[in-house]
């Protein structure tokens, strides 16, 4: 009997075809520099970035406004319960302190923010201290303050920034102040306070220029100045770069007004 060799079957022609396809495509790889990469990860941090910072930018702004309309409203209730305290009216309150109706209602229902000078107008107008009407809602006065309860008031139209350091109090005859004025910025005219208040500056940075009445004077860093601010007054920076001082005023007692007396029923008769 003859031997037949046994041979592996062969595969068809098609199939090597498609298997050497198969193969060679695996071997091809995408070939990337450490450039490309470098430049691939710097242009997504570059974008994580941008976007962090727009959200950032739009959160700061978010909580600044939420941060002027609280001020707003806080000094606007302040203001109307004062004057209601006082049995004051609207019409009342905007003749004595030298200013509109309509504005001082805007300013109650913490619709505008008022100008310092305006706010001064009216404290002079219900007899009480300017850091009365921005104490808001901090409370009943007290003895120790820390930085955080310190009322800061920013004037958006003249850039004065006014916090005061002593404890608020309605009859506090002595108030302590830390302002800060911009370079070529003026804090406009306040109104003359009452009779006999004194007011005492010291300047911490910068030059200042005082306007009394019709005495002006500057006041370099170092310098110190008393007069009397029953006149108006204002302060302007003439220096080169941002002015702060301290300033104390010591205003006398005031008088405490007695409730309006109500009509009598027997009048009409």
């Amino acid at each position: 009997m003859s031997k037949v060799s046994a041979k592996p079957p062969t595969a068809p022609a098609r199939q090597r075809s498609t298997v050497s396809q198969v193969g060679a495509a695996r071997l091809v790889r995408p070939t990337l520099t450490r450039g490309a990469v470098a430049a691939g990860v710097a242009a997504g941090k570059t974008a994580l970035g941008t976007a962090m910072s727009v959200m950032r930018g739009v959160g700061g702004l978010a909580a600044n406004a939420g941060t002027a309309l609280w001020v707003a409203q806080s000094i606007g209730a302040t203001i109307r319960a004062t004057r209601e305290a006082q049995h004051l009216s609207l019409n009342d309150l905007a003749k004595r302190a030298g200013v509109s109706k309509s504005v001082l209602s805007r300013i109650e229902q913490g619709l505008t923010s008022p100008t310092a000078v305006m706010l001064a107008k009216l404290a002079e107008g219900l007899t009480v201290s300017l850091s009365h009407l921005l104490r808001a809602d901090a409370g009943p006065p007290v003895h120790i303050q820390s930085e955080a309860e310190q009322p800061i008031f920013r004037d958006p139209k003249t850039g004065l920034v006014r916090r005061t350091l002593s404890p608020v109090s309605p009859d506090a005859t002595v108030e302590l102040v830390h302002n800060r004025l911009p370079v070529r910025r003026a804090s406009g005219l306040f109104p003359a306070h009452s009779l006999g208040t004194q007011e005492h500056v010291v300047v911490l940075a910068g030059q200042i220029e005082v306007t009394v009445g019709k005495r002006r004077f500057i006041l370099n860093q170092g310098d110190a100045a008393q007069f009397a601010a029953d006149f108006e007054h204002s302060v302007r920076n003439v220096g080169p770069r941002r002015a702060e001082w301290l300033l104390v005023i010591h205003s006398p007692p005031r008088p405490v007004r007695a409730p309006a007396r109500q009509p009598s029923l027997e009048a009409g008769r």
